[in-house]
């Protein structure tokens, strides 16, 4: 049974590395995600997540979005080697609301926008 539900979390992901420009773009139909997501027919990801610009930012940690907005390319290094640390008790920029993510977002009510972000409607279920 679990070899099952492994095996199609995999696929599901699969099929959606492929598509993931379309769905991170905040308005796909007016303007693709640039820089684009290179596919080239390969499943390399050697240009996703955090090597990605736009994917990191969507990805950053929210505590440290200001650091972020501050100076992108270091603060993408820094999640590379971890003095940015991605845990789970500091959620993603993307999971609120914006466009881009957490555009409004405010430290003092967090809750506001969080889990409505344009990202976890379009990869829903």
């Amino acid at each position: 049974m679990n070899a099952v539900i492994s095996g199609t979390r995999s696929d599901d992901a699969t099929r959606l590395k492929v598509q993931i420009g379309h769905y991170a773009a905040p308005e796909p139909l007016q303007e693709a995600l640039k820089p684009t997501i290179y596919n080239g027919g390969s499943l390399s990801r050697a240009h996703m997540g955090i090597n990605h610009p736009v994917l990191a930012s969507f990805l950053c940690p929210i505590s440290a979005l200001e650091d972020f907005k501050k100076d992108p390319a270091q603060a993408r290094k820094w999640m590379e080697v971890g003095r940015i640390r991605m845990t789970l008790i500091d959620f993603p920029v993307f999971l609120w609301a914006g466009k881009p993510p957490a555009s409004n977002y405010n430290e003092d009510a967090m809750h506001e926008g969080l889990f409505q972000g344009y990202f976890l409607e379009r990869v829903r279920v």
